[in-house]
């Protein structure tokens, strides 16, 4: 059956058609141009908010991080659940696997930020944003190549014009433009609506990755705060975690609150393995993050 748009073409005489199928291929021609600067933007926009992201996670890994790790390690007899709130802390210490996490993670952050000129390449920034940084900045830091970052939401070409199949009839060149600048137009609308849809994904994942740089930023300022004010506790009362006085211990308690929860966020990843937003796990991240901020636990 041969489609409406054609029959209505036919009565037209040659020159208003020519006349129409090129108003209509510039039109189309000119959204696809848009549709294509603005999914641009946003990519590009997007990735250096991952980017950000990845510098972030790595500047409070070899921060204040491993400013905790520092002061820390210098207490002896920690038994945090000893103190007032601290069960949930019950066997962190110098030996337990949560402190040696931690202390590795500081350890090759370190070890990939002072590497050779380049180590921080823009790709390796983006993955430590993307994904698990623990994993990736181990890999890192030894030289390996880290896995790229592909936002599989991004691979997307512009559709080919469709074979028009109709009935056997008499048509003109001018008539056959019209029909398929018609055929141009509706790919793309179709491109501009597939592009519209990437661009909402890709600014949903750059909205999750400053959500996630901005609570990264306060438990690093937080982090840094307690820290400062453990080395002023071992100046008073030593290194025996036993000898000091309950706010002491709390403050410890705290301190190692906010060494986990930095942890589990620059290990959770932004993204999934085919580049897309992992929003569950995000989504709860901020959200028991920000309780955690706001509640004073840490």
């Amino acid at each position: 059956m041969i489609p409406n748009f054609i029959l209505d073409v036919l009565s037209k005489n040659d020159k208003n058609k020519l006349d129409e199928a090129r108003k209509i291929n510039n039109e189309a021609q000119e959204i696809v141009t848009k549709t294509e600067n603005r999914f641009n933007d946003v990519r590009a926009e997007t990735n250096q908010s991952i980017e950000l992201l990845g510098k972030t996670k790595i500047d409070v890994m070899t921060g204040s991080l491993n400013d905790f790790v520092e002061s820390f390690s210098r207490l002896k007899n920690v038994e945090l659940s000893d103190s007032v709130g601290m069960e949930e802390l019950r066997g962190f210490n110098l030996n337990s696997q949560d402190f040696i996490d931690i202390k590795d993670a500081s350890f090759h952050a370190k070890e990939l930020a002072s590497g050779t000129a380049g180590s921080l390449t823009a790709g390796t920034l983006a993955a430590v944003g993307a994904y698990n940084a623990t994993e990736i900045i181990s890999v890192a830091s030894t030289g390996a190549e880290v896995k790229n970052v592909t936002l599989a939401s991004l691979d997307y070409a512009i559709l080919s014009p469709p074979v028009i199949i109709f009935e056997l009839v008499l048509v003109s060149e001018a008539q056959m433009k019209l029909i398929y600048s018609h055929a141009n137009m509706d790919q793309a609308k179709m491109f501009q609506e597939q592009g519209e849809n990437i661009c909402s994904a890709l600014n949903a994942i750059q909205d999750r990755a400053t959500q996630i740089k901005d609570l990264l930023d306060e438990l690093d300022y937080r982090m840094a705060r307690v820290v400062s004010d453990i080395d002023n506790i071992i100046y008073d009362f030593g290194t025996d975690f036993r000898k000091f006085n309950r706010s002491a211990k709390e403050t410890v308690g705290i301190a190692v609150q906010i060494a986990k929860t930095i942890k589990i966020v620059i290990d959770t990843p932004l993204l999934n393995e085919d580049g897309e937003l992992n929003d569950y796990d995000t989504y709860n991240l901020v959200e028991d993050t920000q309780y955690l901020l706001d509640s004073g636990k840490i």
